[in-house]
């Protein structure tokens, strides 16, 4: 439309003459399209008849080459190009038919047979462009959106009409996002990475109910909560397998990507979910594994807001039953898990039990204190058995109830290694007293009740210490090691309060003899699970980092027997040592925070090594 007066006016498409020209008094030249506009109910038919047109000309296309050529074009030196002309300015919607149409033709002889077909495929598009979203005009779509394959899914290609009704709020948040991340894992990948998961790492974190899992995500694919927990798993999934540690920050950014849009669902249904805070434990357990702490006390900062929000403290006392049945009965869609079902309940409470040891651990790391306090927490300690329909819980105590605990025999490493943290968080909490104050009159007193408990704690462990299930389990191995960890950080500092208050070392003597016993109690551990062939299966791999805290410590304790006598120090103590050492460079890089921890033991081993006139170099580059 042409105007007499500077200035636009939209035009209202009236016949013979623009309405809207006519009222203002300026001049128009008003050109009546080719075709009417098809009535917005008529849509989907034109749709359906142009995607067949589309396959029609294709079809020609691949049938109409000639034997001369390899592929359905003719050879290029027949191809005669008409002559470009210089380009005009186009407008918005010129600018839309060109980008369709530009989509929908290749370029080719113009004598082509189906040429013509091709070329008119876009006359047929309907006139839509008075009701389309104003984000979806020419300027703003996708430079090549013909290569965006579709987000995987279970249900195949047409999962957006089959997978239920995708809320709006969450469709307008996850297209606004770049969607490069979730194109670059498959949905092949995704199963397989889940099928990693399930399969090796899931006695180590068994928190998740893989019934369930696999339901929801067939059932509701699109869902940002089960999309959220889609990936996390699929991260897990990759660490522990080489050859998809490349898909490592494409899950990595969708699942905190997923987590964010249930933090932006407007009515919280999406974010008070248990998929959405597993989501969020998987997420704190890979960052803790790649050793970005500060990262991941800022994830556990939002998961511990979400369990105190979800009340999870408190899941195992009356108020939790009855507010969350309340929120049952009011809406079907809190994301919340059944309350009536033992499965749903025991997922809760092992999440929540994942929350706190990794916490536990992250807390030590970064020198920030827990937030957790174990006297206030209502929740039953985990339960053994499997997440699937035949599940039945064990009657289990809370973790402030050491009497109750005394006499279970069917506690599960998952549980052990609950309590062995709360124990090892005892012992900090005692050290710290001591660092804090030089004048700590207590002391002993807590001392000599820390010892007692361990020990007590260590003789309900005891099915879970033997050889076997050191060896078959990696949460065993991981008890163990941490277990005896404990005990020399215990030990520890009460060589060093004999050392400050200059006691007679006679008082020292039990703790440096239990210190040591332990120390070698780890190492024996380790030599007894030592991969003779490096796999993504071993317990190295699967505990990682958070086995570097008990190598580290023995590790110290071994080098004090380390002197520059060659008669005075055993063979095997040097022997130890470098088996040690080689044991945390499998689960840490040479400048990690534990090998920085270790730096003294390590240097006394090498003035050892110098001072033998590099025969002890010789012996290290033999152990196995």
């Amino acid at each position: 439309m042409e105007l007499s007066a500077p200035g636009k006016v939209r035009c209202d498409r009236a016949h013979p003459k623009c309405g809207r020209c006519a009222r203002l008094g300026y001049g128009c030249i008003y050109q009546g399209r080719k075709r009417h506009r098809a009535a917005q109910a008529d849509l989907p038919r034109q749709l359906s008849e142009l995607q067949d047109r589309l396959a029609q000309a294709e079809a020609i296309l691949r049938t109409s080459s000639t034997p001369a050529t390899t592929g359905p074009f003719p050879p290029q030196d027949d191809l005669s190009w008409p002559p470009v002309p210089p380009p005009e300015p186009l407008g918005e919607h010129e600018r839309l038919m060109q980008r369709l149409q530009s989509y929908a033709t290749l370029p080719m002889d113009r004598s082509f047979e189906g040429f013509d077909l091709l070329t008119n495929l876009a006359e047929d598009i309907p006139d839509f462009w008075g009701t389309i979203d104003p984000s979806l005009t020419s300027d703003a779509l996708p430079l090549h959106p013909i290569d965006t394959p579709p987000l995987p899914t279970p249900l195949g290609s047409n999962y957006l009409l089959t997978g239920g009704t995708v809320a709006s709020n969450f469709r307008d948040s996850l297209f606004s996002a770049t969607p490069e991340a979730d194109e670059l894992v498959s949905f092949q990948d995704l199963a397989i990475l889940h099928r990693n998961f399930f399969d090796v790492f899931y006695p180590v974190l068994p928190i998740v109910s893989k019934p369930r899992f696999q339901r929801e995500w067939a059932q509701d694919p699109t869902s940002p909560r089960i999309r959220g927990l889609s990936y996390s798993i699929a991260l897990i999934g990759t660490t522990i397998s080489q050859r998809y540690a490349h898909l490592q920050p494409a899950c990595y950014s969708s699942a905190r990507k997923y987590v964010e849009v249930c933090e932006r669902d407007d009515d919280e249904t999406y974010l008070m979910c248990l998929n959405t805070f597993q989501a969020l434990l998987f997420v704190v357990r890979y960052e803790l594994t790649k050793n970005h702490f500060v990262r991941a006390w800022m994830t556990l900062g939002r998961a511990v807001t979400l369990a105190q929000i979800l009340d999870l403290h408190h899941m195992d006392a009356g108020s939790f039953h009855q507010t969350n049945l309340s929120r049952h009965m009011s809406s079907s869609e809190t994301g919340l898990p059944d309350i009536q079902d033992p499965v749903s309940l025991e997922e809760m409470r092992r999440s929540f039990w994942a929350l706190y040891i990794f916490e536990s651990y992250a807390s030590v790391r970064i020198g920030r204190p827990c937030t957790l306090e174990e006297d206030k927490l209502r929740i039953l300690l985990p339960s053994l058995g499997e997440l699937n329909e035949g599940f039945v819980p064990c009657p289990m105590p809370f973790l402030c109830e050491p009497a109750k605990l005394s006499g279970i025999s069917n506690l599960s490493s998952y549980a052990a290694v609950t309590i062995m943290v709360k124990l090892a968080r005892l012992c900090y909490e005692h050290v710290g007293i001591l660092s804090r104050g030089a004048t700590d009159s207590g002391f002993w007193d807590r001392h000599y009740r820390l010892v007692k408990t361990i020990n007590d704690y260590t003789a309900t462990f005891q099915g879970h210490l033997g050889a076997k299930a050191v060896r078959e389990s990696p949460l065993a191995f991981s008890l163990h090691l941490n277990l005896c960890a404990t005990h020399i950080h215990l030990h520890e500092a009460a060589i060093r309060k004999v050392e400050e208050q200059e006691l007679p070392k006679l008082v020292a003597a039990e703790s440096r003899k239990c210190s040591t016993a332990a120390a070698f109690k780890i190492l024996g551990a380790i030599r007894m699970n030592w991969p003779v062939q490096r796999s993504e299966h071993d317990h190295f791999t699967l505990q990682a980092t958070f086995i570097g805290w008990p190598i580290s410590m023995a590790l110290s304790t071994l080098s004090r027997n380390v002197t520059s006598g060659v008669d005075s120090t055993p063979i095997c103590v040097v022997d130890s040592l470098r088996l040690l050492r080689a044991a945390l460079d499998q689960v840490e890089e040479p400048d990690g925070y534990w090998h920085k921890a270790s730096a003294t033991a390590v240097a006394a081993l090498m003035k050892w090594d110098q001072q033998q006139g590099g025969l002890g170099a010789i012996e290290r580059d033999n152990v196995a």
